[in-house]
This record gives structure tokens, sequence and C-alpha cells, in this order.
């Protein structure tokens, strides 16, 4: 690799940044992922993977320094907060995901944001510029590394996102340049995630791990830890070791020129299912509107992907409701069938809902050539359904919304976020914090925001 001081390079990005600089689009875009993010963590705070990590907090935590969203005043030391909010946040996969990234962005930030925040008795605008300032670190790494990265195995909300949850956390916490390499440094040995666990509870813990990484790193950074002055850049550091063959290390000289929230952006998720999903089931349903057919006059679905897709969409048979967000023959018999499709789609029980199991054999996923292959295409998909009539309906590659290219309203986004808080707080709380979160340059403690969390 050429000579690149990346660990020094992101260490004195994050430390000389100063929020009247950023750019107000990049603040706004910072906002509306943090409302999106908050939500979709308190409808996760009652999924059996959060609950499961919360016992474990309960029993292990140490003193209550930063809160737990969505427990019902459960206060720990910032490290498993981070912990259980970013497991939270992810457990639903309904947290919004970034196309250079190859993963979701906000829940590891975020997560190690607040416990950091808290920590540190910060206000609001400190919370605003450390997300933009996480997410930045982790997507630019993003540009470096992906797509050989992803494809290789790796999963980029847990490997990456330990670097923006570190770089969030360090600038909360208010470490300088040194102590800030050295927080880089002990998350870089911190990565981790592998796409083999796709489909099961340990994907919403590598959020929660890396958000728990990032924070833990700082800390001890503050402490004076030392580590390698290199750990991004060396032979054997963290670009060289994960990059799998390939990387563009002149990426790192774009950190906040442009600010990749206003490029690659962040899509957020209409439905609570793989991204790679979305597509399939956009197109499903619109066909069934459309053309007035029943689940029971279909004779077959054929959906044609990318030829990445595969490797991420790995259960064609889902047993589980964690499986069946990972299935793209789940995606289009669901939405063949069911009018809505929400959080209650992706449960066990409706696995087994008989008219979803009907048509689940006769759907074929299988890779479409025309796809495109690059990194904010490859998730399209074609999808077109013969009935038992003869008659048949296609729709092919294209946009879906909540992309950056599609996005939601405001409207739509306030109702995603009020409908996934509504699961864990009263309607009256619930405006409280979305009023917080749209007002939050004026909000002069984070803990009066996090208190009604």
């Amino acid at each position: 690799m050429p000579d690149v001081r990346a660990t020094a390079a992101i260490a004195e990005f994050v430390v000389k940044s100063r929020f009247e600089e950023c750019p107000a689009e990049a603040v706004d875009a910072a906002r509306r992922a943090i409302l999106d993010t908050l939500g979709v963590m308190l409808a996760g705070a009652v999924e059996e993977p959060a609950r499961l990590v919360r016992r474990v907090v309960e029993a292990e935590g140490g003193a209550p320094r930063a809160t737990v969203v969505g427990a019902g005043g459960l206060r720990t030391g910032a490290t498993w907060a981070a912990l259980a909010n970013g497991t939270a946040a992810h457990a639903l996969d309904f947290d919004d995901t970034n196309f250079g990234m190859m993963g979701h962005p906000s829940a590891p930030v975020l997560a190690a944001g607040l416990a950091a925040g808290e920590l540190a008795l910060v206000d609001g605008p400190a919370l605003l510029h450390a997300f933009l300032l996480g997410f930045e670190v982790e997507t630019t790494l993003a540009e470096v590394l992906n797509p050989a990265h992803y494809h290789h195995g790796w999963h980029a909300t847990c490997t990456l996102g330990t670097l923006g949850a570190a770089a969030a956390a360090a600038r909360l916490l208010g470490l300088d340049a040194a102590q800030t390499r050295m927080a880089l440094a002990v998350a870089a040995s911190q990565s981790s995630g592998l796409k083999e666990n796709f489909g099961t509870m340990t994907k919403p813990f590598h959020a929660g791990h890396a958000a728990r990484s990032g924070v833990l790193a700082a800390l001890l950074a503050r402490e004076g830890w030392t580590a390698s002055e290199q750990a991004l850049e060396g032979p054997q550091g963290f670009l060289n070791v994960l990059g799998a063959g390939s990387l563009k290390p002149e990426r790192l000289a774009t950190l906040g020129s442009p600010w990749k929230i206003l490029t690659t952006g962040v899509a957020v998720k209409p439905y609570p299912s793989c991204a790679c999903t979305h597509s399939i089931i956009d197109s499903a349903r619109e066909l069934r509107q459309r053309h007035g057919f029943r689940a029971g006059d279909v004779a077959e679905v054929s959906v044609g992907v990318n030829a990445s897709v595969p490797k991420i969409l790995i259960h064609a048979n889902p047993r589980t409701g964690l499986e069946a967000k990972f299935s793209g023959e789940f995606a289009a018999a669901a939405a063949l069938v069911e009018e809505r499709l929400g959080i209650q789609t992706f449960t066990d029980a409706k696995v087994q809902d008989p008219a979803i199991r009907a048509l689940l054999p006769r759907v074929r996923v299988s890779v479409d050539p025309e796809i495109p292959g690059d990194l904010e295409r490859h998730m399209w998909s074609r999808v077109r359904v013969r009935l038992t009539d003869g008659r048949t309906f296609e729709i092919g590659p294209r946009q879906v919304p909540g992309h950056p290219g599609n996005p939601l309203s405001a409207d739509q986004l306030r109702e995603k976020f009020e409908s996934c808080a509504a699961v864990a707080l009263s309607p009256e709380r619930v405006q409280a914090v979305r009023e917080m979160v749209e007002g939050l340059e004026g909000c002069p403690d984070l803990r009066s925001f996090t208190a009604i969390l």
C-alpha cells in the first residue's frame, strides 16, 4: 500500500473538525438519521436479542452512568449501554444503510455517541457533530476497502462501524490527536463481524459490539492506553488485513470533502428486512396492486438479482423471522400475500403462515446478468410473475423508496419513527422525543434528552 498515514489523518480530522463549519444540509441529514435510528432502537428494545443482552447488562453492568433506551429507566456503564442500544437498534434490521459502506452506518455510531455523550455531559450540537464525524470515518474507510472487503465475508456494520463509533466517542470524550490515534488503533483490533451470522441474533450483536468497542477504545485511550501508531495502515494493520487484496487509499483524502452523508448518503428502510429484499418487496407489491391478482393465482415468481445478492440473501427456506429477513423467496411470497409488510411480517409465527408457505416453492431467485453491479444499484432486482392463466407481468430494476435518490418525505419519516417508538413509549413521550431530535441543536444537556428514552 502507498505511504498513507491513515491513523494520524483520521485522528487529525476528528480533532480539528468544527461543528459550525459543517454544511447545514449535512447536519439536517444527521438529524434525520438520528430520528430514524432512535425509532428502530426503541422498537428493537422489545425484541429477544435486545432482551437477552439486557439480562447480561443487569447481571454484569457497571455504574449507572448511561441510559439503556426503551428499558424502563435502566442505566448502566457506558460500554454496556452502548452494547445494549446498538444491539436494539439493529435487532429488527430496520435501521438505515449506506451504499458505500455496504452496511448500517447509524446504529453503532449513535449508540456509542449516546453513551459517551452522557459520560461527558455534552449538549445536542456535540452529539450531532460526533455523529457526523463517526459516519464520515466509517463511510470513508468503506470507500478504501469496499466492495472487496464486504464480498470477502466481513460484515461492514461491525468492522467499519467500530472505527466510526470510536471516532464519535473520542470526540465526545474530548480526546486530543494522540489519544484519538490510540482509540482508533484499539478499535481496529476489536473490529470483527462475519456475514455467515446473517439471519441470527449475532447480526444485531455486531452493531452493539461495534458501539461498545468504540466507547471502550476511547475510554482506554483517555487513560493513557497505547497501541500502534500505524494500526490502520501498517503492513499487518486494519486496511491490509481486512482489505481482501484491494485497496483505494487515496479515498482517505476525501474525509469531510465532500461529506459522505451527502454523497453515498443514507438509505432509510421502509421494511424491517435486509436492504436487498426491498426492491423485491416493492416490485411484487406493485404488481399485485396494479393487476389485481391474488396469491392463489400465481404459478411462478422469478426474481433476478445481482451476482452479489445470493451471498447476502442466504435463506431460501427460512425457519425463523430472523432468517426471513435474509430470504428473497420469503420477501416475494410475503409481498404477494400480505396487504402491509412491517415488523409483524418478519416473525417466527408469520414464517409458518400457510398462504406464504404455499407460495414459497413457486418463487425462484437467480442471478440476472443485466442487474447493475455498482454499489448503489447492486440491490435492485427484476420481478416477474406468471399467473396460472398464462398472463405474465414484470417490473425491471429500479430505485425503491427510502434510497438517497428517492428519499422518504419528512412526513413518511415521522410516521415510521412514531410507529416504531410507540412500541416502547407512550404517545406523549413519542412526540416529545421527536420534537427534541428535530430541535437537537437547542438541547443544552444530553441527559435531558436521554431521560425520556
